[in-house]
């Protein structure tokens, strides 16, 4: 029991920090997705429980985020703390190796890494479709009905709606859709194009106002009031209708939150298993276009040549034959296009079925023969070879287009396991600078994770971009941080061990003249 008393102390001097680094993170991601968004939904007349739930299901990414950036300054700040008050001299004293002291810390960063992977496949896929359509929800919303009386409300289509006076439950200018009540209102006039052939005026003394989730309209009832239509069909006839109640409901169905479903998932919406089988299909897809490149190819080759050379693989000089006059049965439709001269495709096709497209060797014993080809053979010559150089660029550019989205569905991949196992690398990292930055505290162990995590965060970013632009391959884009930085921490490690090196932050203070 007295060989865990060292463990559980190393590793309760981490629980706070841990808790405090996390916070801070995480309220600063908040922070600036507050200020981004929180305008653009207050103006949508989202009811709070909506506005909530987007910043509930945004905190994945961000925990995904945090958690490592959290591990970096716990074990900064934990290690600096443990070195300034010479507990690490006192354990080194004791027999007690620096590699025993991060030992506990190493294990514990390596089951929060596994649950972050967890985390990474289950929870932050579909955290993150469910915000994508949200977003997509909440956008797709116009800004609730907000009336002032006085003044020609036009937000509706085809309506125009004029309210001299709102009374009791809705204050002028307010925002019909936060409200649960009716709103009173006196002297209407409502001006109706909704149908092109006619024009309607709307008067009541008096009515109610009401924007119905339900119905997905605003309900207009009206009292005390006349109705005049004027068919522009017949512009002799005006009519005039009084009555004692009128309902009109006007559709705004777009003033309303509708929640949408949807079976598509982008990169970052997937499993790395769903990736794994997207790279898969899309490699099966790949195949194919090499496939068919390559019969473009043995296709062109016999027509003009007489022979594939056998680079169509299992398609025989004799499969060749029954498709190449297939296709001068059926040319393609763009064939035309690729001849430069103003003929159809099925004169020119049938000029080269009467005129091979190489001239015929000389018999034997004959004398001196002319070799050169007739000019109805260089123009079929020409076209077929536009034709194979057109289908070779088509097929070039699938294939390109094939591999550069297996290339983004591999990052992906290993994003899900590299950002993780970054808990590992910076309790590495973390350690040693912690040691030698004893007398950094609070704003040195800060300033040093966050200065490291930007380092990080910068090869991951210019390792994606290389990935995507297909320079550098996605293992080597998305593992290259941890690699760099987790081999300066066994080099800062190897001497923390066998040094007493420090970092002392206030000889870095260059304002500091003369010191």
């Amino acid at each position: 029991m007295k060989s865990f008393i060292l463990p559980r102390y190393v590793l309760r001097e981490h629980f706070g920090p841990f808790l405090f680094g996390f916070s801070i993170i995480t309220l600063i991601f908040l922070l600036n997705l507050l200020f981004r968004e929180l305008s653009r939904m207050l103006s949508k007349g989202l009811p709070l429980h909506v506005v909530a739930e987007f910043f509930a299901l945004n905190m994945a990414w961000i925990i995904a985020l945090a958690v490592p950036m959290a591990v970096l300054m716990a074990t900064l700040m934990a290690f600096g703390r443990l070195a300034a008050d010479n507990e690490i001299t006192a354990m080194k004293a004791s027999g007690v190796s620096l590699y025993r002291i991060i030992t506990p810390v190493l294990i514990a960063a390596g089951f929060m890494a596994a649950a972050m992977i967890w985390f990474n496949n289950a929870v932050l896929p579909e955290f993150n479709h469910r915000a994508r359509l949200l977003a997509g929800d909440i956008a797709r919303k116009k800004p609730g009905v907000s009336i002032e009386p006085g003044v020609w409300y036009h937000s509706i289509p085809n309506y125009g709606l004029l309210v001299q006076e709102l009374t009791d439950s809705v204050r002028a200018g307010s925002d019909l859709t936060s409200q649960s009540g009716i709103t009173i209102a006196r002297n209407l006039l409502i001006d109706d194009h909704s149908d092109p052939d006619r024009s309607r005026i709307i008067s009541a003394r008096h009515g109610y106002i009401e924007l119905s989730a339900r119905l997905g309209a605003l309900v207009l009832t009206l009292f005390d009031g006349e109705l005049q239509e004027l068919d522009f069909r017949k512009l002799e006839e005006l009519r005039h209708v009084t009555f004692t109640k009128h309902v009109l409901a006007i559709e705004v169905d777009d003033m309303f939150l509708r929640r949408s479903e949807s079976e598509y998932r982008g990169d970052r919406e997937k499993s790395a298993q769903q990736l794994r089988a997207d790279v898969e299909a899309n490699h099966r897809q790949r195949d194919e276009s090499l496939k068919l490149l390559n019969e473009y190819v043995a296709r062109d080759l016999y027509r003009t040549c007489g022979t594939s050379f056998g680079i169509a693989g299992a398609l025989t000089d004799s499969a060749l034959a029954q498709s190449t006059a297939e296709a001068r049965r059926n040319p393609p439709a763009d064939f035309a296009n690729l001849n430069p001269a103003p003929r159809t495709a099925t004169d020119h096709l049938a000029r080269i079925e009467r005129a091979p497209l190489w001239p015929a060797p000389a018999p034997p014993g004959a004398g001196s023969v002319s070799t050169r080809m007739h000019p109805e053979q260089v123009n079929a010559l020409l076209v077929s070879i536009r034709q194979t150089l057109y289908n070779i660029d088509s097929q070039l550019s699938i294939i390109h287009s094939y591999e550069r989205t297996s290339k983004s569905l591999l990052v992906e991949i290993h994003k899900k396991y590299s950002i993780p196992v970054a808990c590992l690398v910076f309790v590495i990292i973390g350690a040693p600078l912690g040691f030698m930055a004893r007398r950094g505290g609070l704003a040195g162990g800060g300033g040093l994770s966050l200065g490291f995590f930007l380092l990080y965060w910068a090869f991951l970013i210019g390792g994606e971009d290389l990935a995507d632009r297909q320079f550098v391959s996605p293992f080597v884009a998305m593992w290259s941080a941890n690699v760099v930085v987790g081999l300066f921490g066994l080099y800062l490690l190897w001497r923390a061990a066998k040094e007493n090196v420090t970092l002392d932050f206030k000889k870095l203070r260059w304002w500091r003249k003369g010191k």
